[in-house]
């Protein structure tokens, strides 16, 4: 996702070449769906124990809605002040952080079942 927001940043004039632009962008929402998507959505139902499962996926859902917010609302900012380049950097900049912190402060729940996860 960062890479798709890094180029659609970086390299010159791609928003007037209609085939690759879309390409790219494409790129970038399928990612966006299969990333920060999931994080939000599907791994809060693994990783909160069930006496407050409804209350974490609650949480993690209004943060999630709260940073689409954010965007939206920063975006004609940034567009107005240096144009895509901005815009589309800041984008890059955001999912490389939802990466590391996705990473490194969120434990792996991969062949764990929800009762292990609950220990923990």
């Amino acid at each position: 996702m960062a890479i798709s927001f890094a180029l659609l940043a970086f390299v010159p004039n791609l928003e007037k070449m209609m085939i690759p632009f879309l390409l790219i962008y494409g790129f970038s929402f399928f990612f966006t769906e299969f990333g920060p998507n999931a994080t939000t959505f599907v791994y809060p139902s693994e990783l909160f124990p069930v006496k407050v499962r409804t209350t974490g996926h609650g949480i993690a859902a209004a943060m999630g809605k709260l940073g689409g917010f954010a965007g939206v609302f920063l975006f004609p900012y940034l567009m107005h002040w240096k144009g895509l380049l901005a815009a589309e950097s800041a984008a890059a900049l955001v999912s490389v952080l939802g990466l590391i912190v996705t990473w490194l402060m969120l434990p792996e729940t991969k062949g764990k079942s929800l009762e292990e996860i609950a220990k923990d």
